[in-house]
C-alpha cells in the first residue's frame, strides 16, 4: 500500500519499522473492536501488546545510530510519564487511600489516614495495576514512532490501515442504528442502548472517529500533493470512503460538541486537500484548478457552515449530553465541583490510578442522587484528582514540547494540519468529557502525535524554508545527503551517506 514517488523511487521500511507497524495495527484493532479497549478481554491484550512494544523499542535501539548515549538520554526524557506512573503506583501501594472496617455485624469502607500530599498513595493491584500497565504500555509502544522510525511510509501505511478499519466499524455502527440493534455487533447484549458499533458509549466512539477522520484527511492531503501520483486510485478511494463514513458516524452518534469539532476538522481537511492538490498541479505544470479543487473548497466551506449552524442552534449547556439527557448540565457541574474538592485534598500526586470510582463516593455531595460514577466526565479534573498537578503535567509536557517545536520551528507540513486539529479536538473534549478513558482514543492520540512530529522531520518537501534552512539543505544535498539523512530534532540522528 502506497508507493513513495516523492523522490521518484520506491521507499521501503526497515524490518524494525515493519515490526512496529504490525504492533501498532494490532494494538489499535484490538482496542477498537474490544469496546474501545475497555472490554475485560481487550484490556489484558492491550496491556500485553504495550509491554511487547516496550521490549521491541529496546531491542531495536541499535537502529538509532552509533550515539547510544544520546538515545538513552532522549528515551529517559520522553518516558518520564511512564517512570512517574510506575514509581507512584509501586510506592503508593504502601499507603492505600481507604480501608475496610467493621461496623457491628457489617463491614464498610472508610478513608484511611493519609500521608503528606507529596507522598504517593495507590489503590490495589487489581484496581490500579491494569490501568498503570495499559497507560504505560500504550505510551511506551508508540514512542518508537518518534525515536526510531526513519521512513514516512511506516506512518502512511499504519494510518491507512487504521483509518480503513475505523471506517468499517463506522459502517457497522450506521447499520446498527438503521436496524435499531440492541446488541453490540449483534452479539453482545447491552443494558445501555446508547452504544455505537463496538463502543459502549457514543461519546467514546465520536472521539475515536474524530481522531481517525483527521488522519484520513491528512493522508488524502499527502496523496494529493504527491507529484506524479494520482490519489484517485484504489487506496485513495478506500481512504475517502472510510473518512466519509467516520464523518457520517459523528453526525449520527455524536453530541453537538462532537459534531462541531468534527465539522471543524473536516473543514480544515477539505481545504488542506484543495491546497495540496493545487500545489501538485503547479509542480506538474498543469494549468487551472481542475474539477477536484473547487469541489474540495465547497466541501470545506460546507463543513464550516455546518459547525456554525450546530453551535448556534444548540445552547452551550446542551453541547454534551452527560446522562443521555440535555438537562443534566447542573448535575455535571456538581460532579466536577466534588471532583475538584477531591483533588484539593491531594493536590500534588492525587489519589492514585483508577482511584476515582471508589474514592469519589466519599466526596459525592448529598444533593446528588446515589448513582455510581466510574468517571467524572471530565478527563482534566479526573486526572487532577487521580494524579495531582505533578502527575497531570508530566503527561502533558511531551505533547506541549512537540507542539511548541512544530510551531516555533516551522516544521509542520500542510497535510498534517488536519491530524493536529484532531489532536486539539481531543484536548478540548478532555475538559468537558472523557475521551481518554477509552484506551483506543488514548492509543490513537499518542500514535498520531508522535507520528506527526516525526513525519515533519523526515519529509519536508513542499515546505517553504527560511533562507538559512534552504542553504543548509542545499549544502547537505551537495554533500550527497538526502532529506531523510539530515540531522533531526526529535528522534533518529542522520545516517552518513554511503560512499
Amino acid at each position: 500500500m502506497f508507493e513513495d514517488e516523492h523522490h521518484g523511487q520506491l521507499a521501503s521500511e526497515s524490518s524494525a519499522e515493519f515490526g512496529f507497524r504490525v504492533l501498532w495495527v494490532g494494538l489499535g484493532l484490538v482496542a477498537a473492536i474490544g469496546g474501545g479497549g475497555n472490554a475485560p478481554w481487550s484490556l489484558g491484550i492491550v496491556a500485553v501488546l504495550g509491554v511487547v512494544g516496550l521490549a521491541l523499542t529496546g531491542a531495536n535501539q541499535h537502529t538509532y545510530g552509533e550515539k547510544t548515549g544520546e538515545f538513552f538520554l532522549r528515551y529517559v526524557f520522553w518516558m518520564l510519564p511512564v517512570w512517574l506512573a510506575v514509581a507512584t503506583f509501586l510506592i503508593g501501594r504502601n499507603f492505600p487511600p481507604y480501608r475496610q472496617v467493621n461496623l457491628g455485624s457489617s463491614k464498610i469502607w472508610e478513608l484511611a489516614p493519609l500521608p503528606a500530599s507529596w507522598v504517593p498513595i495507590s489503590t490495589s493491584y487489581k484496581v490500579a495495576g491494569i490501568g498503570v500497565l495499559v497507560a504505560a504500555g500504550v505510551y511506551a509502544s508508540t514512542i518508537s514512532a518518534l525515536l526510531l522510525c526513519k521512513s514516512r511510509l511506516v506512518f502512511a501505511r499504519t494510518w491507512a490501515v487504521l483509518v480503513i478499519c475505523a471506517g468499517a466499524l463506522a459502517l457497522l455502527g450506521l447499520l446498527q442504528v438503521a436496524g435499531h440493534a440492541d446488541q453490540i455487533l449483534w452479539m453482545i447484549p447491552m443494558k445501555n442502548t446508547r452504544f455505537f458499533s463496538s463502543f459502549p458509549h457514543p461519546a467514546l466512539w465520536s472521539a475515536f472517529a474524530i481522531l481517525w477522520m483527521s488522519a484520513g484527511f491528512g493522508l488524502l492531503g499527502w496523496l494529493a500533493g504527491q507529484r506524479g501520483w494520482n490519489w484517485q486510485s484504489t487506496d485513495g478511494w478506500l481512504l475517502l470512503a472510510s473518512t466519509a463514513l467516520l464523518a457520517m458516524s459523528i453526525g449520527v452518534a455524536g453530541d453537538p460538541l462532537h459534531q462541531i469539532l468534527g465539522a471543524i476538522v473536516a473543514s480544515l481537511g477539505c481545504l488542506v486537500i484543495a491546497w495540496q492538490s493545487w500545489q501538485g498541479r503547479r509542480a506538474s505544470q498543469k494549468r487551472g484548478l481542475g474539477l477536484s479543487i473547487p469541489l474540495w473548497i465547497i466541501a470545506g466551506l460546507a463543513f464550516a457552515g455546518l459547525a456554525t449552524f450546530v453551535s448556534v442552534q444548540s445552547p452551550a449547556n446542551e453541547w454534551v449530553h452527560y446522562e443521555g439527557q440535555t438537562a443534566d448540565w447542573p448535575v455535571h457541574e456538581r460532579v466536577v465541583e466534588d471532583t475538584r474538592n477531591m483533588w484539593l485534598q491531594r493536590k500534588w500526586l492525587g489519589w492514585g490510578y483508577n482511584s476515582f470510582p471508589v474514592v469519589y463516593s466519599f466526596f459525592q455531595g448529598a444533593d446528588q442522587n446515589d448513582t455510581y460514577r466510574s468517571v467524572a466526565r471530565s478527563d482534566f479534573w479526573q486526572s487532577l484528582a487521580e494524579h495531582g498537578i505533578i502527575g497531570t503535567l508530566v503527561w502533558w509536557v511531551p505533547a506541549l514540547w512537540i507542539v511548541g517545536r512544530l510551531l516555533f520551528k516551522r516544521r509542520l507540513l500542510k497535510f498534517l494540519i488536519p491530524p493536529l486539529a484532531g489532536l486539539a479536538a481531543m484536548v478540548v473534549l478532555s475538559v468537558v468529557d472523557f475521551p481518554f478513558a477509552c484506551p483506543a482514543v488514548f492509543f490513537g492520540f499518542w500514535l498520531l502525535l508522535f507520528s506527526v512530529a516525526r513525519w515533519s522531520e523526515v519529509d519536508k518537501e513542499g515546505v517553504t524554508f527560511d533562507p538559512g534552512e534552504r542553504k543548509r539543505i542545499q549544502k547537505l544535498r551537495g554533500e550527497g545527503q538526502t532529506l531523510a539523512q539530515r540531522p533531526t530534532t526529535f528522534g533518529t540522528p542522520s545516517s552518513k551517506p554511503k560512499p
